[in-house]
This record gives C-alpha cells, sequence and structure tokens, in this order.
C-alpha cells in the first residue's frame, strides 16, 4: 500500500466512527472533502465484506455465531472464526480480559452502522489480521509481572500485514504496540495504523514506559491519518527497531513527547504531520540514535512546554543523524477546538494542510 495510494478512511466508512465530522465553514480547513482520494483498498475491502458470524452482549455460550443466533463475547467469536472470515461485534459493551487471534486473514469490527466497545486487551498473531471501527478500552487487560507497566499493551501486533483502523483507542499502559512474536521468531513487517483516534493512554505521572504507539520492531510499516493526544509518554515511539516507517498525516498533540528516533531504527520517513504541545519533553526528538537514514520533513511544530528549554525551535531537537527540511514553526492556536478533543485545523493557521483529515480530527459522536 503505497503511500501516494493512501487516502482518508473516513470516506470509505463513514457513518460510523465518524458521525459527527460534518465540515465546518469558515476557520476549519485541513483535508476537507476532496482534498485526497479515498483509495486505501485494504481497509475499505475489510470494512466492506460481510459478516460471517456475530457476538452481542445479549449472545449466548450455545449461539452458533448467526445474526439472530449471537454468540456472547469477543472470545467465543474469536474461536469460531476461520481464515477469511470477519467477526462483528453488535453495539454494546464487552469484557474480556484478553483476546488472541491466531488464524491469519481475520476481521474483527463492529457490526455495520454500529458500534462496539471492548475492554480488555486485544493480541493479533495471524499475518493479515484487522481490527476495525471499535472503541478499544486497554484498562481491563492483564496487568504486567513487572513495575515496568501497568497492565500489558493493547492492542498489540505480533504479526505482518496488521491493519488497524478507524478505531478509538486507550489504555492505562501503551496503546498498540508492535512487537515480534519472540518464540516464533514471526516479525510484524508492513503493519497498518490508519484512522485511529489514540488518547490517554499510560499512567501519570509519566513513566517513559507508556506511549500511543509503540513500534518496538517491524519493518517497512505506516503509521497515517492518526490523532494521537494527551498520551502520558511518547506519541510515537520508535524503539529500538523500527525500520522504513512512514508516519504521514498524523496530529500529534499534548503527549509527553511527540516523535522520538531510538538505538538501531532506521530509514523511518515523517513527514507531513503535526506535532504540538508536548508536556514532558520535546514535539521530536532522538535517544542513543544510531539508524541511520531517518527523516523529518515537511512538518508543523508548536511548542508550548512548561519549560522554556522544550520550547526552543518549536519544541524540535534532532542531530544531523536525522534529516531536517521544509519543516514549519506555528505560533497560532492551530486547533479549531483543542479542548474539547476537535484537532480539525484552523484554515488560518500556519499547520494548515498538515496533520490528519478532518473526518478524523474531528471529536468523536458515537
Amino acid at each position: 500500500m503505497a503511500v501516494t495510494n493512501l487516502g482518508i478512511v473516513a470516506a470509505l466508512i463513514a457513518g460510523s466512527l465518524f458521525t459527527g465530522a460534518t465540515a465546518v465553514s469558515g476557520e476549519m480547513g485541513n483535508h476537507g472533502a476532496g482534498h485526497r482520494q479515498s483509495s486505501d483498498l485494504r481497509v475499505s475491502k475489510a470494512s466492506s465484506t460481510p459478516c460471517d458470524r456475530y457476538a452481542a452482549p445479549w449472545g449466548s455460550k450455545h449461539g452458533n455465531g448467526s445474526v439472530a443466533h449471537p454468540v456472547h463475547g469477543p472470545y467465543r467469536l474469536v474461536r469460531m472464526l476461520r481464515s477469511g472470515q470477519t467477526g462483528c461485534l453488535r453495539t454494546g459493551i464487552y469484557h474480556e480480559v484478553q483476546s488472541t487471534v491466531r488464524r491469519p486473514n481475520v476481521t474483527l469490527r463492529s457490526a455495520p452502522g454500529e458500534r462496539a466497545t471492548w475492554r480488555g486487551r486485544v493480541v493479533l498473531q495471524g499475518r493479515g489480521d484487522r481490527l476495525l471501527e471499535l472503541n478499544l478500552d486497554g484498562s481491563y487487560g492483564p496487568r504486567c509481572s513487572s513495575s515496568a507497566c501497568g497492565t500489558l499493551p493493547s492492542p498489540t501486533i505480533n504479526a505482518p500485514g496488521v491493519v488497524i483502523a478507524a478505531d478509538d483507542i486507550q489504555s492505562p499502559d501503551s496503546g498498540i504496540c508492535i512487537h515480534p512474536r519472540a518464540w516464533r521468531r514471526q516479525r510484524p513487517d508492513h503493519f497498518y495504523i490508519v484512522g485511529n483516534r489514540i488518547h490517554d493512554c499510560g499512567r501519570k505521572p509519566h513513566t517513559d514506559h507508556d506511549h500511543g504507539i509503540y513500534v518496538a520492531d517491524g519493518n517497512r510499516g505506516e503509521i497515517v491519518d492518526n490523532v494521537v493526544f494527551d498520551n502520558a509518554d511518547r506519541g510515537i515511539q520508535l524503539y529500538p527497531d523500527a525500520h522504513g516507517t512512514l508516519v504521514v498525516h498524523n496530529t500529534v498533540d499534548g503527549n509527553g513527547s511527540g516523535v522520538v528516533y531510538s538505538e538501531r531504527s532506521s530509514g523511518n520517513k515523517v513527514r507531513d504531520n503535526i506535532f504540538t504541545n508536548s508536556v514532558v519533553r520535546w514535539n521530536a526528538e532522538t535517544y542513543n540514535l544510531r539508524g541511520s537514514g531517518n527523516l523529518f520533513s515537511d512538518n508543523c511544530v508548536r511548542a508550548a512546554n512548561r519549560n522554556p528549554r522544550y520550547n526552543e525551535r518549536g519544541g524540535v531537537e534532532l542531530p544531523r543523524r536525522v534529516a531536517q527540511r521544509s519543516n514549519r514553526r506555528a505560533r497560532d492556536p492551530v486547533y479549531l477546538a483543542r479542548a474539547a478533543g476537535d484537532y480539525r485545523v484552523r484554515r488560518t493557521s500556519a499547520c494548515a494542510g498538515k496533520g490528519a483529515p478532518d473526518a478524523i480530527a474531528a471529536p468523536f459522536r458515537p
């Protein structure tokens, strides 16, 4: 899925997650209708696939997964699905401490025209698995065995070709975590994180362990069109082995730090994003970086840290090892109504034309 073919996910699945994202005339003007074509075939195909099996809060453990006789929750739904099938969750709240998808090419999503809330940890271990149009709350997930984290991160990607799109994600630990299955030596390459709102992940005060998107390992993944805000530590963490990641048209605001390139991470391209208002450290920085070929270009930054040290250069502290070009620095408020979770960009802002599409930047209304 080339970056040039990535489109606005909301246009593919309008009427589901982004029902409140109507156009506003006047000040708002970032990625409005027609700004880019909707051509993300991976997500559109998965989103339009009919439901093979259903779960519902009123379902039964004896159900057969049909629309008339749904199973009770995600655990039974996941066990029932075969490769290539789609499982749909009807509107309601589901509690499952941990659900692991092991078969390849399984799609889990809200039923068409509905919205399900899934409380617990989701682990995707099958090649090409997809997680779409869900409210994901990791606070009911299993606890960590050490003090390095509170609960285990959710959702977690352990396989290649996984798609996480159009979800609303929050967690008491890291949100999306891309990490290999060490015992199977399966790398989570070619992942796609598209059109999500990822927020309020992590413990406060900050611990340096809890991030919005955590790419621990993986080659040639794509992080596109997301709004990543109010997470305790990094908005986007590239550590220690993120290679060839494309981070494009995201809005990253109010996190501990914005984006961090670290250790052996190399060839990561970060462009056309907005990084603003980091509260602990920099909007863009490195940690012990040894990897080469990293890029930070055509982004818009705005710093508003209480510590003036981190406001220098728009909150950007990058060494020569990370190439920089054509970045903008904003001094205006940037967003239409940040306090209300509305991250659409004002037409008059220096950041106009950057960041997430309006359909995703607008506050979510269930």
